[in-house]
């Protein structure tokens, strides 16, 4: 069987630059690409300085190009389960088989849960986003339309304010005084109803339909949807929250040792910039671990040296 120091579960930027660093650690490492990461809902990366306007196409492939070029593998499978040994190390299953790893590095990411809206898997990413941060400037100063879960519809209201004064929510929802105070005070509008639809003329948004049977001009809009952990695999490995997300210390270390998380895995809230720079954190993290798991076998092999000869005399 093989056995690899690390086996890495996804291949976005947080997998890669963990395997980056293992690669050229001389850590034998494996990564797991099983699938497209979330970053393919969008058509050009922002917010990641030096690559402003890549493609994700493009920049998953220069990363992967960099993993390869020291010596990491990747395989295009998805993984299956992975079962702790009683000896410390990990039995990873795919397609093809099983391997054994002495770590595993999650970065399995997050999906977002998206209501059933006519238009809206069309449009995902493009005419709907999740986040001003990495959207806001290319709509600056346009219309804006928020809907989507009703706990964080203030919040993301005046967030997306920081952009363009021109917003409305979309919302049936009672908001409390504070949000309520929010609202009011950037002056942004309130529509009691309820988003069903995206509207596109001549394959441009111009607008939502609701619930009432009217239709809201707008620009651009801004859903505010629940995130999940992508797959089940930290579940089966440490402690997650109801929403599957890993819970990890700011090394990425899990309640289980030998397993890291990594990216969105352990940070639902994470930018492209953090996802990266988590993975090449927990490079080095993952190799202090296994050097010190090898100087604990030493050490237990030389007791075990020292020993037989006493024994013999007997």
């Amino acid at each position: 069987m093989e056995i690899f120091d690390s086996v890495i579960v996804g291949a976005g930027v947080a997998g890669l630059s963990a395997a980056l660093f293992l690669g050229r650690a001389g850590r034998p490492t494996l990564v797991y690409d099983g699938g497209k990461p979330r970053i393919f809902a969008v058509e050009e990366v922002r917010e990641f300085l030096g690559f402003d306007g890549i493609t994700p196409t493009e920049l998953l492939a220069r990363s992967r190009d960099e993993v390869l070029r020291y010596g990491a593998e990747i395989r295009a499978e998805a993984v299956q389960s992975i079962r702790p040994r009683e000896d410390g190390l990990f039995d990873v299953q795919s397609g093809s088989g099983t391997v054994r790893a002495r770590t595993v590095v999650l970065a399995t990411g997050t999906v977002d849960e998206l209501p059933p809206l006519s238009g809206l898997p069309e449009a995902w990413g493009r005419d709907v986003k999740v986040c001003p941060c990495f959207d806001g400037y290319e709509v600056r100063n346009q219309r804006f339309v928020v809907f989507g879960l009703p706990e964080r519809l203030a919040y993301m209201a005046s967030w997306v304010f920081m952009w363009s004064p021109q917003v409305i929510v979309v919302s049936q929802h009672a908001f409390n005084e504070a949000d309520a105070e929010r609202l009011r005070l950037l002056n942004i509008g309130v529509t009691r109803d309820e988003v069903t639809g995206l509207i596109h003329r001549g394959g441009k948004l111009v607008g939502v339909s609701t619930e009432s049977g009217h239709e809201i001009a707008c620009d651009a809009t801004w859903i505010v949807a629940k995130s999940r952990a992508a797959s089940d695999l930290a579940a089966s490995l440490c402690e997650v929250d109801e929403f599957g997300i890993a819970k990890t210390d700011a090394g990425g270390r899990s309640s289980r040792p030998g397993v890291f998380v990594v990216g969105n895995a352990s940070d639902s809230w994470a930018h492209l910039a953090h996802a990266t720079a988590a993975g090449t954190k927990v490079g080095p993290i993952v190799t202090l671990y296994l050097l010190e798991k090898l100087l604990a076998e030493k050490r237990a092999a030389a007791a075990v040296r020292a020993v037989a000869p006493s024994l013999a005399a007997r």
